[in-house]
Formats: structure tokens, sequence, C-alpha cells
């Protein structure tokens, strides 16, 4: 049959039809699922049990709130009066928390997180069950606590690794807060989209990196973040706890 101009642009048209109808990139996928929510947000509305969270959503808590949220097979909390961003990476989820405290449980080496915190990078290690708390006091001041299992913290040049029930005050290297929006902490132009301010060292010559052992109760905090802890160690609906071996 002899091709016609008409042939050609109808030919066009259902090319251009075709290609609208493509699925959804991926990051507008589902991320995970609120477990338990009490004067929580997602962005300015209010989120409650049972909501989808996406990839970029805003997550937060008033004073006296909490926010228990399951990605894949881990568990995030997030305390009272805190504020996270959440996103999935190349090898798991990624939380990027911005004010208050954040707790999480990684059940096996299979289900990759990263929790970053101004500048510093907290990783689970090995293969069990690993829980851990992190908590924002200052741009500059970021507290870390292995609750069971082996936690990765890295900040500018030094890496440290916790043992179960250990917890460190971190000095990030540069403290970073977000111009405009949020990306991942994994995307090649996250550093772009902030702005960063040099985090100075304390004058004790005799702490001069940026980790400072501290007492597992400071690290821990007060009553606030202990619920968070509880939470994830509770059993949900439908649901086994996620402190079980």
């Amino acid at each position: 049959m002899r091709r016609t101009p008409w042939n050609r642009t109808g030919c066009t048209l259902l090319f251009v039809m075709l290609a609208c109808q493509a699925p959804l990139p991926a990051a507008d996928a589902p991320l995970g699922v609120v477990l338990q929510a009490n004067l929580a947000h997602v962005k300015d509305s209010a989120i409650t049990e049972g909501a989808t969270v996406y990839p970029g959503d805003e997550l937060s808590t008033d004073v006296g709130g909490s926010l228990d949220l399951r990605i894949a097979n881990s568990r995030f909390n997030l305390a009272a009066n805190s504020r996270a961003y959440f996103y999935s990476g190349e090898k798991g989820s990624v939380a990027e928390l911005t004010s208050g405290t954040l707790t999480f449980r990684r059940d096996t080496e299979k289900d990759g997180i990263e929790v970053v915190a101004s500048d510093v990078r907290i990783v689970p290690k090995g293969e069990g069950a690993v829980t851990g708390l992190v908590t924002i006091y200052s741009p500059c001041k970021i507290a870390v606590t292995s609750i069971a299992g082996e936690i990765e913290v890295m900040s500018g040049t030094e890496t440290r690794t916790l043992a179960e029930k250990e917890s460190y005050s971190v000095i990030p290297e540069v403290s970073v807060s977000a111009v405009q929006t949020h990306i991942s902490p994994d995307d090649p132009n996250y550093h772009q989209s902030h702005v960063h301010k040099a985090c100075t060292l304390g004058k004790d010559p005799h702490n001069a990196g940026r980790f400072q052992k501290i007492a597992l109760a400071a690290g821990l905090g007060g009553a606030a973040i202990l619920i968070g802890t509880k939470l994830l160690a509770t059993s949900h609906p439908g649901a086994e706890s996620p402190w079980k071996p």
C-alpha cells in the first residue's frame, strides 16, 4: 500500500498517544504505610493510620505527637516535634532527618537503610537486626545511639562503628539546610540544592575529633524519645514485632 502524508500523520499521532499512556515513573510508586500516627502531618495535612507515603514526602510531628512508619520490612518512628523526608535509594530506604528524633529498625541486611542528619550518614551493619536512634540537637550537634546491633556513622572523613548500646555525639563537617525543595541524599544533585555551613570542632584537645562517646541515657534523651523505641518494640495488628529475631 502506498504511504501518503495522511498515513504518516496517523502513525505519528498513534505513537504520541501510546507514549502518553506509558507507566508512571518509579518515583510515583508508593514507598511505605503509616502504622500509627498522633498529631502527625504529611506536609501541611494531618496524616492517619493506614495512609500511604510516597518518595519525598515531608512527615512531621507536633509537640506530644509521634508517627510509626513501615517501608518494606523496615520500621521508622518520628518522636514528638520532629521532621523527616523519606526516599527510595539504590540499596533500600533513605531517611533524611531535619529536626527532632528518628528511631529506625532494620531486620536483615537485605533491607538497606541509610539515615542522613545534617551531613552525618548512619548505616546499619551486619546481617542481623539493627535498631538505632538519631537526634538532632542543633545543625552541628547530632547524637547517634545503637540500641541493638552495630551502626556505622560517617562524618566528613571520619567513620566510627558503634557497638550495641553505645552512644556518640557527632559534629558534622558541615550543616545542611535546603534552599527550595528536598531531593534524596542519594541524588547526585543533593548538595547543589542545599546551603552548607562549616561546623567547627570543640576546643578540648582531648576530644579533637568529630566523635565523642556519651552515656547511653544521654544518647536516648528524655521520656518522649523512649516512646519511639517502645512503639518499635510492640507488635502492630497483623504484623510481628520488629524486635522478634
